[in-house]
């Protein structure tokens, strides 16, 4: 195979801590709207470049439904529903293995938001979610990740 210009070998990605120059070939349209509101961020476009790689790295982390992530899993509930909140709190206890923490907000009479903290496997980090979401009483729930170095 040969190498082409940009291409990286393999033994120098083993340094965490090495910058790598490389070439990147994108529309110009794009280009300018990226620095425009990379711009207007006040962010230089290398940071900003290693920010979309790690998203777009997390967001396929998440997708495969393989390896660790950590992040919050942010539920909208009804806590006047019957046993709703008893259910919220033991579902926990179940997964001890990969809740951390959690933060329980009360939004108005009828509405709670749990913030519920979590490490570990991307598959039993889905399973929770997926027991909390069949819930009567559960209105949204939305997941934040981001991939464990």
């Amino acid at each position: 195979m040969s190498k082409k210009k940009g291409d990286v070998e393999e033994e120098s990605l083993e340094d965490s801590n090495r910058v790598v120059r490389f070439g990147v070939s994108i529309p110009i349209d794009l280009l300018k709207e990226f620095d425009e509101a990379i711009s207007q961020m006040g962010m230089k476009r290398s940071k900003a470049i290693r920010l979309a790689m790690r998203k777009f790295l997390a967001d396929r982390k998440w997708q495969c439904g393989s390896g660790d992530v950590v992040g919050t899993v942010n539920i909208l509930y009804d806590h006047e529903v019957r046993g709703l909140d008893e259910y919220l709190t033991e579902i926990q206890h179940d997964y001890l293995d990969i809740v951390l923490s959690n933060t329980h907000i009360h939004l108005d009479k009828e509405h709670c938001m749990l913030i519920i903290i979590v490490k570990g496997n991307v598959k039993r980090i889905k399973e929770l979610i997926d027991k909390v979401s069949s819930k009567k009483g559960v209105k949204q729930v939305k997941t934040v990740v981001n991939p464990v170095s």
